[in-house]
């Protein structure tokens, strides 16, 4: 049985796409919680700096 190069090189391309992506979407999603996680209402942020000036 021939190798079939074609088959071959279609699955590593379609292996470098996915990696990619996946890449690319954690890249999203850690920008995306690290601002949910850093996010301080107004409210409590002037609470927290007219303590400082205290």
């Amino acid at each position: 049985m021939a190798i079939n190069w074609f088959i071959i090189a279609a699955i590593i391309i379609g292996v470098i796409l996915l990696v990619y992506i996946l890449i690319k979407q954690n890249k999203k999603d850690r920008k995306k919680i690290e601002q949910e996680l850093n996010y301080v209402p107004e409210s409590e942020e002037a609470e927290i700096d007219n303590e400082k000036e205290s």
